[in-house]
């Protein structure tokens, strides 16, 4: 959760609400009580002839606090000092924010809990996962007992939040494809490549919510397919389990060799 006020070097978002030609006024969403305003010699690090060429009413951006005046509920801010990087992380953890609110107010009503209990159950998640999307992620892709560690969290909050998490959050399915070609020379040489192939599967398949589909496209060649969570994570095991399918060919006196190629 957000403190009562800003800090120096923070980075917020923020509404563009009232442009001037001297710089504009805006809202502080992660702060309510307080207004921003962004002079016009820190809107853009190039030069800046008409103002309303670089923002306008109503947009969100992130913006670096200069400066807080606790008294006048006032913040100088910064668009310049705001690098592309820190900008779509601090939006991104504000859609997650958002989304996590959403999660538990879902979970309340679930668990007929009243509203005001939300912000608190927020603060206990975000505790002890990082933000309440992250808790809700983690129940479908490690598994339930996530919740267990969770100090102070009802039974009732933790049923409702399983039971939404498993209806809302959905494992993203992505996948690499690869074509082997292997050749083994001999009276059991169908059987080592179907023994090769077996194994290949059940490598793939030891990772979480990981699948393997291994089918024949023509001599010699072989097709698998890994579909995963993650395309980095995909490509990894792809790769590994097919060098290892040309070490075994290898090892029982064939040879194999493999590329990937479109899914």
């Amino acid at each position: 959760m957000s403190a009562k006020a800003p800090e120096n070097g923070e980075y917020v978002i923020v509404r563009i609400k009232d442009i001037v030609p001297y710089g504009a006024f805006c809202e502080l969403v992660e702060y309510p009580d307080f207004r921003g305003f962004i002079h016009i010699s820190e809107i853009s690090n190039s030069w800046v002839k008409n103002i309303r060429h670089h923002i306008k009413e109503g947009q969100m951006r992130v913006a670096k606090v200069l400066g807080v005046s606790t008294h006048k509920k006032m913040c100088d801010l910064s668009l310049k000092r705001v690098s592309g990087a820190i900008e779509k992380r601090k939006l991104e953890e504000v859609r997650r924010r958002k989304r996590g609110m959403g999660l538990l107010r879902a979970a309340a009503k679930l668990a007929s809990r009243p509203e005001s209990e939300v912000e608190q159950i927020y603060d206990l998640l975000e505790e002890h996962f990082g933000d309440a999307l992250t808790a809700f992620e983690s129940v479908v892709f490690e598994g339930e007992h996530v919740l267990d560690d969770v100090k102070g969290l009802p039974a009732d909050w933790k049923s409702a939040i399983i039971a939404i998490a498993k209806k809302s959050i959905e494992i993203p399915r992505k996948t690499v494809k690869a074509h082997v070609s292997i050749t083994v020379p001999g009276p059991f040489g169908a059987k080592t490549i179907r023994e090769v192939l077996q194994r290949a599967k059940e490598q793939v398949e030891s990772n979480a919510h990981s699948e393997a589909r291994i089918y024949y496209v023509g001599a010699p060649r072989y097709a698998i397919e890994v579909t995963t969570t993650d395309y980095k994570v995909a490509d990894k095991i792809l790769a590994s389990v097919c060098n290892d399918i040309v070490s075994a060919v290898e090892k029982a006196g064939g040879t194999a060799s493999w590329e990937k190629v479109e899914a």
